[in-house]
């Protein structure tokens, strides 16, 4: 027998204000929560493995379901964070500490210049 899915809304306001609980919903009860703003449904929270089928039935790409598999999305994080870091390191010129020290000293007596 298949256990019937719950499906709760609520107004975006209610969502901030008990997002911990609604979270929780989701994951031990396998309930879906619609969030409304205004009355128009805008985004859902659903537990990961439901979200996981729906992204293995869509035409999504190996790259799509590798971020939303367990330990997968934490993977391609880190790998564009990686990326990112070694992309900025080239394009930003070798600065001492000596140099951001007094460049920082420089911008805490401007400022208290102009107070």
């Amino acid at each position: 027998m298949t256990k019937k899915t719950v499906v709760r809304t609520v107004s975006a306001t209610e969502a901030q204000n008990r997002f911990g609980a609604l979270i929780k919903h989701a994951y031990a009860d396998e309930e879906h929560v619609i969030v409304e703003r205004g009355g128009i449904p805008v985004v859902a929270i659903v537990p990961m493995h439901d979200y996981e089928r729906l992204i293995a039935s869509e035409d999504t790409g190996d790259s799509m379901a590798g971020e939303v598999s367990p330990g997968g999305a934490a993977s391609a994080a880190r790998a564009r964070l990686k990326a990112f870091l070694a992309e900025s390191r080239d394009q930003i010129p070798y600065v001492t500490d000596e140099e951001v020290e007094k460049d920082i000293q420089e911008a805490i007596t401007e400022i208290r210049r102009q107070k």
